[in-house]
């Protein structure tokens, strides 16, 4: 009988069972500093408390009565003092758990025991949504899908996305990416997202110690377990990559069989070449004389190879290298991330070889740049297209977005993409969406 037992255990083990992933909870409520006249009204200390702004109807913080202008003070007896404080506290509540607050409201200080709502799931949209998950290195990692209302096998198009700390779980019109994968969805497709690990619902670690490895496994297990769903055509699986996501792309794409692979905003070249590349000319656009620029390259060169490839810490390059003191706080204040993730995932980064990668892929490849993209080299998306074409030809093709940046936003230069960067307001450019539908069109006959 004990024998049995054990079989059962590992059959199970080795089939990945386990417990449906938990609703993450979701505070909804505007996160902001604690303006001078807040606090002196209140009587906090400096670094005491963070401001709550728009309060989001039928969420945690409004549920619990919570309003514009409270200031919190700890959360389950921990002090924040920062929005970070905030997020970190409540990033792994889950929904309908409870939480103690300490706040001020009018200069009084109060206490309030809240139950978390959950995060709202993506609604129906012309389309069914199916909440799923896949386990990545022991890890729960959420899978949402939209599945088309008709029957029969679909095409699928899995989104992964840039850099950053956010989740693409929600309605299309709310969440990154959402402006591209709706009209993916709306024309038909199977569209798959993923949170990343730690980020929504999925487990993992705080978004800066996040490892590339971790990350590329997750979208690995979700690739491999695509093929299962009775709706989705294992013939026609296809992946978006933009920006950090087209970095994972030709891995991806050399390991497991793919339909197209369509990626843009994103590099080819090894690491440290695309981010001396990219380090000029954004320079040059920011106002730096030529004269300068040689010797800060050489400066910010000598920095990424000791850090990335060599793998000092930014403390024992300062201590070997005292000329490059400066540029070390620049590149990484804290001395722990770099453009918020941890300084192990770019390590891992740095030792690929994307040209190897691409060159054992066998799909169909669209490959996109914006025209006025400062973030990324325009030749590496044609040279990844011709690296396919040279063992596959014809399956490859570059395309150039007129009047687009990084972030698919209309713009007419690099200068102006650059000034309107991350100022909001700016006009999405839908060509993008219009050259991927053709494409999809084309290669998923």
């Amino acid at each position: 009988m004990q024998r049995i037992f054990l079989a059962v255990l590992l059959l199970a083990a080795t089939l990945g069972f386990s417990q449906p992933l938990p609703r993450k909870a979701v505070f909804g409520a505007q996160l902001m500093a604690v303006t001078p006249e807040q606090r002196t009204a209140s009587g906090l200390k400096d670094g005491e408390g963070v401001a709550l702004g728009n309060v989001i109807a039928n969420l945690s913080a409004a549920q619990a009565g919570l309003l514009t202008g409270d200031i919190l003070i700890s959360v389950d007896g921990t002090a924040v003092g920062t929005p970070q404080d905030v997020v970190r506290a409540f990033r792994l509540k889950n929904g309908g758990e409870t939480t103690k607050l300490v706040y001020v409201r009018a200069g009084k200080r109060e206490e309030k025991t809240i139950t978390m709502v959950e995060r709202p799931k993506q609604k129906p949209d012309g389309f069914d949504v199916i909440y799923d998950q896949v386990e990545s290195l022991g890890k729960r990692i959420r899978v949402i899908i939209t599945k088309p209302q008709t029957s029969g096998k679909h095409a699928a198009v899995m989104l992964i996305g840039g850099i950053g700390a956010y989740s693409v779980d929600g309605d299309f019109p709310g969440v990154a990416y959402g402006n591209i994968m709706g009209p993916i969805a709306k024309a038909g497709y199977v569209t798959v997202r993923i949170d990343k690990p730690g980020l929504g619902d999925s487990e993992g670690p705080i978004y800066t110690e996040l490892l590339f490895s971790v990350e590329l496994d997750a979208y690995r297990q979700t690739l491999k377990k695509l093929p299962s769903y009775d709706f989705i055509d294992a013939n026609k699986i296809n992946i978006f990559g933009h920006s950090m996501g087209g970095a994972f792309g030709p891995i991806l794409a050399s390991e497991i069989k793919l339909n197209g692979v369509c990626v843009g905003g994103t590099v080819c070249k090894n690491w440290i070449e695309y981010f001396i590349e990219n380090t000029r000319r954004q320079a040059l656009l920011g106002g730096m004389a030529h004269a300068q620029v040689g010797d800060y390259i050489r400066r910010v060169a000598a920095f990424q190879h000791y850090l990335f490839y060599e793998g000092k810490s930014p403390d024992e390059i300062v201590k070997a290298r005292p000329e490059l003191a400066a540029t070390v706080r620049e590149q990484t204040p804290d001395g722990k991330t770099y453009s918020g993730v941890g300084l192990p995932f770019w390590q891992e980064l740095c030792k690929i070889n994307f040209e190897e990668h691409w060159s054992k892929v066998d799909a169909y490849l669209m490959s996109f740049w914006g025209e006025n993209d400062f973030i990324s080299t325009e030749e590496d998306h044609p040279m990844m297209v011709k690296i396919v074409n040279e063992k596959h030809p014809g399956k490859a093709e570059y395309v150039k977005l007129a009047n687009s940046d990084h972030g698919f936003f209309k713009t007419t230069s690099m200068l102006d993409s650059l000034q309107k960067w991350g100022r909001g307001g700016s006009a999405f450019n839908p060509n993008v969406v219009e050259a991927i539908l053709k494409w999809l069109e084309k290669v998923n006959k």
